[in-house]
């Protein structure tokens, strides 16, 4: 029972996850479109004050592609889109914000530090590709672990749904 509870909570966070992910999605393209008719408005406008216009478009431009990165790591967990997700933000920072100097080192820093991260850290050891089930798995259950749809009779094991298939 308590195995079947944890599977229930893990498959319903994981359609909250794509939930969040559609409403992100929806938000960011009503965004995009506020950011164009922002562009619109500058170019037809003649605005004195040219700098603040570019400072409030970057970076409201920057906001959006963060959101995107984010969809990203919430559609396809893994420690690379965190990671892409981080250095977005960080960037973001530094470019809108124009921080000080020592800030401006730190966040620097804080950039190489994750690209060293990625590049000598990661090991392919979550990826789920690699899920090996035994045969003697009902193909009901391999397809909820895996998330897949493997079309098979009911209760049939996946040693039986080869075989069938093989015979074909």
């Amino acid at each position: 029972m308590r195995k079947f509870l944890q599977e229930l909570v893990t498959e319903v966070a994981y359609y909250l996850e794509i939930a969040l992910s559609i409403i992100l999605a929806i938000a960011l393209i009503f965004f995009t479109l506020s950011l164009g008719q922002q562009l619109f408005s500058t170019v037809i406008g003649n605005s004195s004050d040219v700098n603040s216009l570019f400072q409030t478009f970057t970076s409201n431009a920057m906001t959006i592609a963060v959101g995107i990165v984010v969809i990203k790591m919430f559609s396809k967990p893994s420690p690379n889109t965190v990671i892409e997700v981080l250095l977005f933000a960080i960037a973001r920072q530094l470019v809108v914000n124009h921080p000080s100097e020592v800030e401006f080192l730190i966040g620097i820093v804080s950039v190489a530090v994750l690209f060293a991260v990625r590049k000598y850290l990661f090991t392919p050891f979550d990826t789920s590709n690699h899920i090996i089930m035994r045969a003697s798995q009902k193909v009901k259950m391999a397809n909820i672990i895996a998330r897949v749809h493997i079309p098979a009779k009911p209760d049939e094991t996946l040693r039986d749904f080869m075989v069938r298939q093989l015979t074909e």
